[in-house]
Order: structure tokens, then sequence, then C-alpha cells
């Protein structure tokens, strides 16, 4: 068929159907809208990281890095220089700091580096260039900080003027900023960074003579010649590794947010094709129509079949077009904050990073979900003499071996749930497929169940309900409909009950972990929620805060980050005095009395479970974890991480010091004496330390309420994917459904001639809703408790997150009495105008 003729049949059949046509189009458009911001979200997150690390290493393939805060003896960089093979070299410090301004306070990782950095070519460092404009002289030859622009301007610092810099025990005032703009330094202008001169970084971190990485740019086709040489000058002291590990270690720590995004993406492209699909059944008839005129007057299957893909074409472009802008949006808006979680440890910025192949696959599964939409409930028009029906003995064979194969993927999610917990996409995948395959089984049961209950009575709108419902004509349009309020509430229940059980367990680690101390004093600053910045907490700073009233005891707790391979683990080092050094909910392997009886006497460490494979390691064997001075240990017991995607390690504070080299604290802890009030201890304590150092005092309360909030946060996308996914769902119901009782007007109109009231038709039309809506609910909600669990024990299996799990039932109710009531009220009033057409005789429905 000619492109002009598919044309023309296009535009004549769209006056006929531009409301269904609208309908589908919203439906596909919201559902790549979805798709497109989780992809964004995910690509955003690796993108920022891999940018800001990218914008440091230019053209350097290794690394030698510190494997503590103090770093490493700068005199190495020399020694590296002058290896055979080596081309270039560079050394940098990094530090946490705080900048303050008059307009606040920001949190950011200070970067010390100097001209040697032009040999390896990082555009963030290029300021260094001895050709460079003026500020990067200025830069090189005085005491300041650059700073990006949009830093400078939230914080109202303005250029080439002073400001305070928080860092290590001190606050430090900064003669001279430097505003980088974007035609600068690019993308990493939203990175949270300073650059400085590397003597002035070393000065005011009071780190002299140290260096955090000295990245290696290596002749080429020499590379794992100077690869062993790095070996043997690290000689244990550091890691040798490539230039753009931290790329694989941020990927490793946000695992469970870009899973969750992955998940979310499955549940919205569902959502958004059932929404499309029940809109596209609306036209069937007229489509059943045109097929069957086009074969009876002579057209092949394939010229019907190129009608039919040009309709969806159309719609898969536009509504694929719409969506990537809508998602857009979405992610500009609403997925823009970085995970709390993860700017612990890694220096996150604000970019947006859209790559081609986000937009490639939102845009094709609009197309393929339009496509298919259409062809599907097609498929026997187009195979088939438009004058041979399927017969009902063929046909209840097609609903068995559907509810068959409903009962294998069902067997197939219990597989995965007992022995491969870790492949929980498969299960989702295989569990939604087996609540749509089942869902004809159990709306027919519903009819039958209806049936029976309605038998002896009166009125006629529940028998004008029935049917309708169980008319041939209406049957894949009513599956559809109850299908995309299965998929809502399944998708709602189980993100919405595995984020609560992750919620428990998270919580009761943080309760833990802070519970130690009455009084906590940390660096200030949100990505120090997990007490990991060290500072200097001098002797004489003890004692004088152990001295104040209302002080029983004064401890120095110490932590941080330790990298284990792609692992960025957090090492708790609590007090060796602390009765319960490590969570007791949080055991997964160890008797608890030895534990701690263990941890406190020195030599032992926890480990988390992940870590515990990584190193083939159980309860009592030996371990020797890459720190700063490898000391031998043994494992006292095996723990979930605590709430770190990538694991965790406990031990005692001075077996810390130890292996660390170094006396820093990261926290002091502060016990009260009895009868004294915490919170009037906390403030004489916060005024004596205030005067002298930037420090963070807090109660226990006050701590482990920062600590929820930070969990939280990193668990804020999971509450936004539910939100979503219900908002969507029951929007797509109401539209669908209302589509619905719209085009059943001349049915109405018909059934109104036979003396039925406009209240009977309506309240036929209520029940007819109700009752697809209730089915496919139900249905989801039971699903949907069993798909928290699987979720629930894949994020533990996956992740070691401690999850404590309780199902959702109230939860459950909730949303299903949520969705089916809001949906209804919204069909109130398309229902209401429906019945109030005029009778007509000469309608047929």
């Amino acid at each position: 068929m000619r492109l002009s003729n598919t044309l023309f049949l296009y535009r004549t059949r769209l006056r006929s159907r531009l409301v269904q046509e609208l309908l589908a189009l919203a439906g596909i458009t919201i559902g790549v809208a979805l798709v497109f911001a989780a992809l964004v979200a995910n690509s955003s997150l690796t993108g920022s990281v891999r940018q800001l690390t990218e914008g440091i290493v230019g053209e350097a393939d290794f690394q030698l890095v510190a494997r503590g805060p103090i770093g490493i003896d700068e005199r190495l960089v020399g020694e590296v220089r002058r290896l055979v093979g080596v081309e270039a070299a560079a050394p940098v410090l990094e530090a946490r700091a705080n900048v303050i301004g008059p307009d606040g306070r920001r949190s950011i990782q200070l970067f010390g580096g100097d001209p040697r950095f032009v040999e390896i070519g990082g555009p963030l460092l290029e300021v260094f260039a001895t050709d460079s404009p003026q500020e990067a002289r200025v830069l090189s030859g005085q005491q300041g900080l650059a700073i990006p622009e949009p830093m400078t301007k939230a914080l109202g610092i303005l250029p080439a003027h002073p400001f305070q810099l928080e860092i290590g025990s001190r606050r430090v005032h900064v003669p001279v900023a430097l505003s980088l703009p974007r035609d600068a330094i690019g993308p990493l202008v939203d990175s949270p960074v300073a650059i400085a001169p590397l003597a002035y970084a070393q000065e005011i971190a009071d780190l002299k003579g140290r260096v955090s990485r000295i990245f290696v740019k290596p002749v080429a086709g020499r590379e794992r010649q100077v690869e062993r040489a790095l070996e043997r000058v690290a000689a244990g002291r550091a890691n040798v590794r490539d230039a753009d590990a931290d790329v694989a270690i941020f990927e490793n720590a946000a695992y469970p947010t870009n899973q969750s995004t992955t998940l979310f993406s499955v549940f919205s492209a569902l959502v958004g094709f059932l929404f499309a699909f029940s809109a596209m059944l609306l036209t069937a008839q007229q489509r059943r129509g045109l097929v069957a005129d086009m074969r009876i007057a002579g057209h092949t299957t394939w010229s019907c079949v190129q009608v039919l893909l040009f309709d969806a074409l159309v719609l898969g472009v536009l509504g694929s077009t719409l969506g990537i802008a809508l998602g857009d949006q979405v992610s500009r808006h609403l997925f823009d904050a970085v995970p709390g979680y993860l700017a612990f440890a890694f220096p996150l910025g604000d970019q947006r990073v859209v790559t081609w192949q986000s937009v490639a696959i939102a845009g094709g599964a609009g197309v393929l979900a339009a496509c298919f939409a259409l062809l599907a409930p097609l498929r026997d028009m187009t195979l088939e003499h438009p004058l041979v029906s399927r017969s009902r003995l063929k046909l209840q064979r097609t609903q068995r071996a559907l509810a068959l194969a409903g009962l294998a993927a069902l067997f197939a999610t219990t597989v995965i749930l007992v022995a491969y917990p870790d492949a929980a996409i498969a299960g989702i995948v295989s569990l939604t497929l087996a609540l749509l395959l089942l869902l004809p089984l159990l709306l027919r049961s519903t009819m039958l169940v209806l049936a029976l209950v309605v038998r002896g009575m009166k009125s006629v709108v529940p028998t004008l309900a029935i049917l309708e419902l169980r008319s041939r004509s209406a049957q894949t349009r009513t599956l559809a409909v109850a299908a995309t309020g299965a998929i809502a509430v399944f998708a709602t229940v189980s993100i919405g009950g595995a984020h609560a059980d992750l919620q428990r367990g998270l919580d009761a680690s943080a309760r833990e972990i802070d519970g130690v101390a009455d009084i906590w004093a940390t660096f200030p600053g949100t990505p120090n929620a997990f007490a990991t910045t060290p500072f200097e907490a001098t002797p004489a700073m003890l004692d004088a805060t152990e001295r104040l009233p209302g002080v029983r005891a004064v401890r120095t707790y110490r932590g941080g980050f330790l990298d284990l391979g792609n692992r960025r683990a957090w090492v708790l080092a609590p007090p060796a005095a602390v009765a319960m050094p490590v969570p007791p909910s949080q055991i997964e392997k160890g008797e608890l009395d030895e534990i701690a009886a263990r941890v406190r006497s020195g030599g032992w460490v926890t480990v988390s479970e992940a870590i515990a494979k990584d190193y083939d390691v159980g309860v009592g064997d030996s371990i020797v974890l890459p720190t700063p001075r490898p000391t031998p240990t043994r494992v006292a017991a095996v723990t979930t991480n605590l709430g770190w995607p990538p694991g965790a390690v406990v031990l005692n504070a001075d077996d810390y010091a130890k292996a660390w080299g170094s006396e820093a604290a990261s926290a002091v802890h502060i016990d009260v004496a009895p009868g004294a009030s915490p919170d009037r201890v906390a403030g004489v304590v916060r005024q004596t330390l205030g005067a002298e150092l930037p420090l963070r005092v807090e109660t226990r309360a006050e701590r482990v309420d920062r600590h929820f909030a930070a969990a939280r946060q990193g668990l804020s996308r999971l509450t936004q994917i539910s939100a979503l996914v219900l908002i969507s769902a029951i929007l797509a119901m109401a539209i669908a459904m209302a589509g619905m009782i719209w085009q059943r007007r001349p049915t109405v109109a018909k059934l109104k001639v036979h003396g039925y009231s406009e209240r009977e038709l309506w309240g036929a039309l209520m029940v007819e809703s109700g009752v697809l809506l209730g089915a496919g609910c139900v249905a989801g909600a039971l699903f949907g408790l069993y798909g928290q669990l699987l979720l629930s024990r894949a994020l533990q299996t996956i992740t070691g997150f401690p999850v404590t799990y309780s199902a959702a039932g109230l939860t459950a109710l909730a949303i299903l009495a949520l969705v089916t009531a809001v949906a209804l009220a919204m069909l109130a009033l398309p229902g209401w105008l429906a019945v109030r057409i005029r009778p007509t005789p000469g309608l047929t429905s």
C-alpha cells in the first residue's frame, strides 16, 4: 500500500477516535517519562563521579593512593617520577572541609595540586598551567582557594575576598577566593570541590609533606612495567590502583540506589504500557471493522499490518517525544537530590548526565509499547479471515493455558525467592507475569461469586453490571483495566513494604551505633553523619571537657573509610570501654557476649558478610586488612553492612590508632553523670569546645535523629518511586475507565429505551467499575505482599543491608482502599454524564 493511501486512511480514522488516541498517547507519555527519569537518575549518579574523576585523572593510567587520611610521604613523588617508563607523575592532597560564607556552609572536598599536573592533563587542575589566565597565576602564587562559581554565589562569597574554611580541628581564614566559571572547568562547575596550591593545602590541613594520591602517566607500551614498579614503591604503604578506580568503587556503593531505580523503570514501564494498552483497546472495535473491510476488499495481511504499524509508529514516536520531555522535568525537580548516604564518602555534584543510551532506551520502549498494544489484540483479525471467529472451546483452552503458565511463573518466583534471591529483577518480572496470567482466572472467579451473591437481589443494578462484565466483547477491555489496577497496587505494596522493612533495619542499626554515648562531638557537615572526618582531640582538650560539671567520662572515637578492592568500607572504632561496641541486632554469626569481650580486648574485628566472602573468612579466622600499617587480626563476628552498602568493619579505637598510625579522633564520646541532664551538659560542652574547635555537639537523641534523617534521605527515591507509580496508575485506571464508560453511551441509550432509569444505569456503571477495580487491586495487594518478601530478601542478600521483615498487611489494605476510592471518585462524574444521553432505539452496542 502506498504511503499516501496510508496517510489518507489515518486522517480519516483519527477524526472518529481522537479522544481514545489522546488517552493512549497519554499512557505512552507517562510510561516513557518515568523510565527516562529513572535512567537519567542512574546515569547522573555515576556520571557525576566519573566527570570529577576524569577531571583530576586526565591522561594518567595509574595512581598510588594512601590508605588513610594522613596520606603518604610527598618524597615518594620524586621516587615515582624517576621510575623507568614513567612519563609524568603528579601529587594530589585531598581533605574534607566546610566552606563558610555569609549565606551558609557547604561541605566540599579540598584538592591540593601544583603545576606538575599540567603533564597529566586533568581539566580540573589545569588552573595550575603556567600559560593560563591571571586566575591561575594568582592561585599558584598566593594562599587562596579556587571555588566553582555556583558555590560562591550560593554562599555569598565575593571573588578575591576572604572567607572561612573549617578543616580538621581548625577554622582557617582564607585570604582570597577565586571563582571558577563553567568555561574554565566545564560540567565540573557543579561539583562540591575547592582547589588550592599543594603547599597551601598541606598547611591548612596540617599535613605538611603529605599527599593523598600520586597519579602516574606511563610511556606508551610500558604500562605493565610501570605497574609492577609502583607495587615495589608502595611496599604495603599505599595501594596501586587504576587511575579511575574511584568510579568502580562508587558504582559498588551506589548499587542499591541503582537497583531501586531499575526496579522503578520496570514497574513504571508496565504501568505506562497498561495505560496505553487499555486506551488502545477502546478503539479495537473500530480497527477490527477497518481490517475486516480491507480483507473483504482483497487487501493482503501485510497491507493490514502496514496500516496498523503506521498508527503505532505515529503514536509511539509522538508519545516518546513528549515522554522524554516530561521525564526530563521529573529528573530535574524530583530526582535532582543526591542520595545523602553517598555523599559521606564521595564528592558528588548536582550535575545531570543525560546519555544517548537513556534517550534511545526510553524512546524505543515507547515505540515498542505502542506497537504491541496496537497489534496484540488484533492478532486474530490480521491472521485469520474476518468472518471466522474463535470457538468457545479454543477460548477455554487458551484460558487454561494462561492459568497454567501463570502457576509456572509463580513457581519460578518461589524458586528465585528460596534459592536465588540475588536475582531480584528476574523474580519481580516472573511474579508480575504470574499476576497478569492468573488475573483472568481471578476475574472469572469473582464474577461467579458475585453472581451468586446478587441472585436473590431485586435491584437490576448488579445484574446489568454482571451482564456487561461477562460479555465476550468486553472481556479483553475489562482485563486490561483490572490489570492496570493490579500492577499499581502490586508495585506500590512491594516497594513500599520493602522500603519499610529496610527502614526498620536501618533505624535499629543507627539507634545501637549512636546509643553508646550520651553526647557526641564531631566535625560539622552533613557528609560527616557517619563520623568519619578526623580532627585533633588533644589530651588537654579531653581533660578540660571531663572536668565540666555533669560530665562523667570522655573518650575518643575513631572511624573512617577503607578501600578493600572495589569496596569503600565503613570503619567504626568505638572506645574500648564501650560495653557493646558492635550493634547486637546486626550480628549474623557469632556469640554476643564473646564478640563484645574480644573487640574490647583488642586484636579482633567484625566484618560484614560481603567482606567476609571477599576475604573467605569466618568467625575465628585471621585477616589482614590493607590499613596504612597492616596488622593481623582475627574475625570476632560477621555482621550486616550496618547501613553502608559496600560493607563495614568494627574494631576498638586503640587498634584503629595503631593500624592507621594516627591518634586523630573522628568523634568524642561524652557520658553524663547520674542525674545530670544531657541537654544541659551538651550546652555547656558546646560553649566550651565551640570557642576553640569547629565541632558539632549533639545529644544521643539528636544524633540518632540525624542518622535516621540521613538514612531516610538515602531511601528517598524508594518513597518517590512508590508515590509516582501509584499516582500514575490511578490516573491510568480512571482515564481508561472513563473512556470505556463514555464509549458505552450507545448501549446506555438503548437500555434507556427499555425503561431503565439514569440512576440505575449510573449505579450499574459504578458497580461494574468497582468490581473491576476491586478484583484487580485485591489481586495486586496479595501479589504485592509476596513481592515485598522477595524484595526484602533480595536487599538483605545482595546488599547486606539490615532488613527487618514484617508483612505490610495494613499498608496493602490502605493502598487498596485508596486506589479504589480515588478511581471511583474520579469516575463518578464521567459516569453520570454518560447516562444523561438521550434514549435512541436505533443505536446498538
